[in-house]
């Protein structure tokens, strides 16, 4: 008696996928800033049709490069961010109080 081949197919282990919506909620976005950094190349994604998804190891390399607070210095809303020395003497450069009136100023004693 012969053997039947068995065309079973073996279950292939996917990447996780997120919505922009899934995406935007993740990191505290809306879906048009997502969308926007999407069509600039910033995020990659798939186009399926009319919409992306976002591969699990891109939110994962998004989590493994944010720094905590204190390593981000002041700026850290740039590109680039630069040294908090270096951006404190920048601010104080172009400020025409005296150095005791901004010390007040900043630190909000008297």
């Amino acid at each position: 008696m012969p053997q039947k081949r068995q065309n079973l197919k073996t279950p292939v282990d996917y990447p996780m996928v997120y919505t922009v919506e899934e995406f935007a909620r993740i990191f505290k976005l809306s879906p048009e800033a997502v969308r926007h950094l999407i069509r600039r190349g910033e995020i990659p994604a798939i186009r399926i049709g009319k919409q992306y998804r976002i591969p699990q190891d891109v939110v994962d390399r998004y989590f493994a490069q944010a720094l905590a607070p204190e390593e981000r210095g002041f700026g850290m809303w740039r590109r680039t961010p630069v040294q908090s020395l270096m951006y404190v003497n920048t601010r104080r450069s172009r400020d025409r109080r005296a150095p005791e009136t901004f010390l007040k100023d900043v630190t909000g004693t008297e």
